[in-house]
């Protein structure tokens, strides 16, 4: 639990570095994070997923910093192993021994792990006040690009208050690493109930600031650092949208985002 909300707190917070993905235009990450995207939905190869893995890889050890999203999805997998357990028992039943079955639990469980590497790549490396700037100046109307950005931010607070409860309860000796897995589940609750309680709080105080500043009263927008494209962004969405385009053809042998016609 504990190691989750680690890996969870880490995902959703940016730290400026001398990162190239650090320093790409939030418009062009969000861009190529859906054409990144939208492969996934449109094929099963294990080839092509394999691609877009090491693809992802040569991004974080070249583009950003490894050690930060390597250990941001040390929880998730954590997690992602159980699904897969899960998955795999609810399609094998009532043979165990379903090879067919294992091999579908496994490409369902990697296609939502690359699209939880994608999405930790963009969080870790991308500021969330830009990313507001960067969907208003995508034409996203302004109050629905902040109840997006403001979901992502409340995503570390909670994580981290959980963390917290986690700490309080287990000096208080709450023994959570015993037990059969349903009394660990019940055991949950005392970590579950008060940071269900601290974030309905947490959510009315920030209704009453934005309203006490009358948020909304004005469509137009300004902002502190105008975002503006580089030739590096401009680089960057090219070659990604090359290298899912010469992957997916060769692979599947024809042209992605035509499959529909």
């Amino acid at each position: 639990m504990r190691g989750i909300m680690e890996s969870l707190y880490e995902m959703f917070i940016f730290r400026r570095e001398n990162k190239f993905l650090n320093n790409v235009d939030p418009r062009m990450k969000f861009l190529t994070l859906i054409i990144l995207m939208t492969p996934i939905f449109l094929t099963m190869n294990p080839l092509f997923y394999m691609a877009m893995f090491l693809f992802l890889l040569f991004q974080t050890f070249t583009l950003a910093n490894s050690r930060r999203i390597f250990f941001s999805l040390k929880g998730i997998v954590k997690l992602l192993i159980m699904f897969y357990i899960v998955i795999y028992i609810f399609n094998a039943y009532p043979n165990f021994l379903n090879l067919e079955a294992a091999y579908f639990s496994f490409i369902s469980i990697f296609r939502f792990f690359l699209l939880v590497y994608m999405f930790t790549l963009f969080f870790t490396t991308t500021y969330i006040d830009d990313l507001a700037q960067a969907l208003y100046k995508l034409k996203v109307p302004y109050h629905v690009a902040y109840a997006l950005v403001l979901s992502v931010r409340f995503v570390p607070t909670v994580a981290r208050d959980i963390i917290q409860i986690y700490d309080a309860q287990r000096s208080r000796g709450l023994e959570l690493d015993k037990g059969g897995f349903f009394e660990r589940l019940r055991k949950m609750l005392p970590i579950l109930i008060p940071a269900f309680i601290i974030s309905i709080l947490r959510v009315d105080f920030v209704a009453e600031a934005l309203e006490s500043r009358a948020f909304g009263s004005s469509p137009k927008r300004t902002f502190m650092t105008e975002l503006k494209l580089r030739k590096h962004d401009i680089v960057y969405i090219l070659l990604s949208f090359a290298y899912v385009l010469t992957t997916y053809t060769l692979i599947e042998g024809e042209v992605p985002f035509l499959t529909w016609m």
